[in-house]
């Protein structure tokens, strides 16, 4: 018989980091307990988190993208707020924003300004 335990694992995120997520440095953290967790499948329950950052969020979807090959990493639980924040990281990761255009302005001198109207 296969040992559920073994292949399953529940990680509740306020217990292990904080209820407000604002940082990429914690998302180091949490990846370093994925990497302990001798399990398969994992469960990132937010049930108890109410923000988390954009920055944040980036850094929680890649390195469940990198830990992908290893691991099957859920996102549980998860309030609107957090859902949307990482919806809307995880769409600009895919289709990145246009690059702004620069912004290059000519000096004119005031004379100059004159001439032309006085022409």
């Amino acid at each position: 018989m296969v040992n559920i335990k073994k292949i399953h694992k529940n990680l509740i995120i306020s217990d292990l980091l904080a209820s407000i997520i604002s940082s990429r440095d914690t998302i180091d953290i949490l990846e370093k307990i994925i990497k302990k967790v001798d399990n398969k499948s994992i469960d990132l329950d937010f049930s108890n988190v109410k923000f988390v950052s954009r920055s944040a969020a980036y850094a929680l979807l890649s390195m469940r993208e990198k830990l992908q090959v290893k691991k099957d990493i859920y996102f549980i639980n998860t309030n609107k707020n957090v859902a949307n924040m990482l919806r809307v990281v995880a769409a600009n990761r895919i289709v990145p924003q246009k690059k702004k255009p620069e912004f290059n302005p000519k000096k004119t001198s005031i004379k100059s300004l004159f001439k032309k109207v006085l022409a």
